[in-house]
């Protein structure tokens, strides 16, 4: 069955409003923390940045603070948006999550995810910070 292409629309808007609104702030306040920057390229323009897409995929991912194999982010940070202007959350490295979004950029992918604990969190994770459960 062919869904109509409103039905996308409906669930990206439906996901970015459940961000701004459920998204629980770190253990500190978002002002208060600093955005790090990362030990890889991000997107130079995010004019060219790809639009976010429904996650259709069944497999279960997680967290994962570790690039290039070195422990960068003890606790991962959860992002506004691909263009990581405010911190929404944190979750400790190896917390299970479910992808809700992606989004294909030019360097950087980014995935919304809602972390699986008792009080879920919501927000973008650069993509080398997500990992994925085998099959």
């Amino acid at each position: 069955m062919k869904k109509n292409p409103l039905y996308f629309v409906l669930v990206i808007v439906l996901q970015i409003i459940s961000v701004n609104v459920w998204a629980q702030p770190a253990k500190e306040s978002a002002h208060e923390l600093t955005i790090p920057s990362l030990p890889f390229a991000d997107n130079p323009d995010p004019n060219l940045c790809g639009i976010p897409q429904p996650w259709l995929e069944p497999q279960g991912a997680f967290l994962t603070g570790y690039y290039d194999g070195k422990l960068i982010e003890k606790d991962v940070f959860l992002y506004d948006s691909h263009l990581r202007r405010q911190i929404t959350g944190q979750a400790p490295s190896d917390t299970k999550v479910t992808i809700l979004l992606f989004q294909i950029n030019p360097n950087l992918n980014y995935y919304l995810v809602r972390t699986l604990e008792d009080k879920p969190q919501e927000g973008w994770v650069p993509a080398p910070f997500v990992g994925f459960e085998d099959k």
